[in-house]
């Protein structure tokens, strides 16, 4: 865990770091995994969620959200591709799950990037419903707690900067 000014864990951040961080990291997820989020716009809140947060007795606020998107071919080859992208970032990598064994195979990765993000990429291959063409891999995300009193508790549209 990094204790400098751009990543300090402890709150400091401004609302707007952490919102930007947050969006641009999903972003580059999605660009990444090659999969459609159907829901995702970056121009809009849809879906952003803003919750609490504490650092030490501090109480403050983090945005998060969870997306469905299309299934995979190849879930392990997928995880690999995030893997290795994450960790050309610096991003911790938390757990991988291997699901491949099960009707519809995927897998789970979680990680951590260095401003304090927390994302799960859950790529699934639809193998028992295939006109079903959403709904099947997921990812979710959630910033670091930021003590920025001006976060009005509303998440605003943004565009791409």
């Amino acid at each position: 865990m990094r204790s400098d000014s751009e990543h300090p864990f402890d709150g400091t951040r401004t609302a707007e770091a952490v919102e930007k961080d947050f969006y641009d990291t999903i972003d580059d997820t999605i660009r990444e995994t090659g999969l459609a989020f159907p829901t995702w716009d970056r121009a809009t809140e849809d879906g952003v969620m803003l919750t609490t947060c504490a650092v030490g007795s501090k109480m403050g606020n983090r945005f998060s959200i969870t997306l469905d998107g299309g299934a995979i071919q190849d879930p392990k080859a997928a995880v690999e591709k995030i893997q290795a992208y994450w960790e050309s970032k610096n991003w911790t990598i938390e757990t991988i799950f291997d699901h491949t064994d099960a009707p519809n195979p995927g897998m789970q990765i979680a990680a951590k990037s260095p401003t304090g993000i927390e994302v799960v990429y859950n790529p699934i291959k639809n193998n028992t419903n295939p006109e079903k063409t959403t709904e099947w891999s997921m990812l979710r995300a959630q910033s670091d707690c930021t003590l920025d009193p001006s976060l009005d508790g509303v998440p605003t549209p943004k565009t791409e900067q």
